[in-house]
């Protein structure tokens, strides 16, 4: 059995894939094992991956479906064998030895399911690592009057850090799990395609019981923001996976008032242009998962 499982879902993205991960074997000293799920990208992309079959602690997975981000996380767990999984994205690179650290961190406190690093932009810039969970105060009272009901503190994000924080949410990018901890909450909710699945799962860690942390010691540079223009069918999978995320977590109440919020932040901004307008339009769907991506993915042949 290794330390970690790091996995990590390539699509289209075969040489971020492979910067990624010789950036894990220039700073890591743990045992560890790569699994690598490809999500259907082209067959041209598929086949940059190949060399990777050379190296004893790399599984390489080829799915003939794009599963989203939950799924082909998830179809990567089943081939784990270790103690930790580290879900990583694949246009991260590792600035230190963020996996050990990591590691250590979980060793030293039985209480933390999930651990996250500080990001960096591209030009090594921090960025924003951990976030708030939503909730009917914040959006229409704001943050200063949620901190201020807040049974558990609740930490700016704008602000630097030297030691260990809890926090509510962290990101998506790099989520490192106990793997007791993973297994207990079910792991990722394969029901969500993109978007949310890091609310969802951190929510789910704290609701049981266990923390979850922010490390500002381990760095990782996550390559975002590299797509130009509005994607009309990207954001609206976001409103899809944001209310799903309100039904899964609220009762009647909350999860209608966020739907509300939602509703007169696009009602403001319809009139603004084209794609504001179709989104809007879009929150009256009742049946918003069936125009959601998933639908739209199709068997490759090879």
């Amino acid at each position: 059995m290794y330390d970690v499982s790091i996995i990590t879902v390539n699509y289209n993205s075969s040489d971020d894939t492979l910067n990624m991960i010789e950036s894990v074997e220039n700073k890591t000293t743990l045992s560890y094992e790569i699994i690598v799920v490809d999500n259907n990208s082209s067959i041209e992309e598929y086949k940059k991956l190949e060399i990777l079959k050379t190296k004893e602690n790399i599984k390489l997975i080829r799915s003939r479906l794009n599963l989203g981000f939950a799924g082909g996380n998830m179809l990567g767990f089943k081939e784990a064998n270790s103690k930790y999984l580290f879900f990583l994205n694949n246009d991260t690179l590792l600035i230190n030895n963020v996996i050990d650290i990591l590691y250590k961190d979980c060793e030293n406190d039985s209480n933390i399911g999930l651990i996250s690093p500080q990001l960096f932009d591209e030009n090594i810039n921090k960025t924003t690592t951990f976030r708030y969970f939503p909730t009917v105060s914040e959006k229409y009272l704001g943050k200063g009057f949620a901190n201020f009901i807040s049974t558990k503190k609740r930490y700016n994000n704008k602000k630097e850090y030297t030691n260990i924080i809890d926090v509510e949410v962290v990101s998506g990018a790099s989520m490192f799990f106990k793997r007791e901890c993973f297994e207990n909450i079910d792991g990722f909710d394969t029901d969500f395609f993109l978007y949310c699945e890091e609310e969802d799962l951190s929510k789910r860690v704290n609701d049981s019981g266990l923390k979850v942390c922010f490390e500002p010691n381990a760095h990782l540079i996550h390559l975002c923001g590299k797509s130009t223009g509005r994607n009309f069918k990207i954001e609206r999978e976001f409103i899809i996976s944001y209310f799903r995320l309100l039904d899964k977590h609220f009762g009647f109440i909350g999860k209608n008032l966020l739907k509300l919020h939602i509703f007169l932040k696009y009602l403001f901004k319809a009139n603004k242009n084209e794609t504001n307008k179709k989104l809007f339009d879009f929150i009256f769907q009742k049946d918003k998962q069936k125009y959601s991506l998933r639908n739209e993915q199709k068997m490759s042949d090879e």
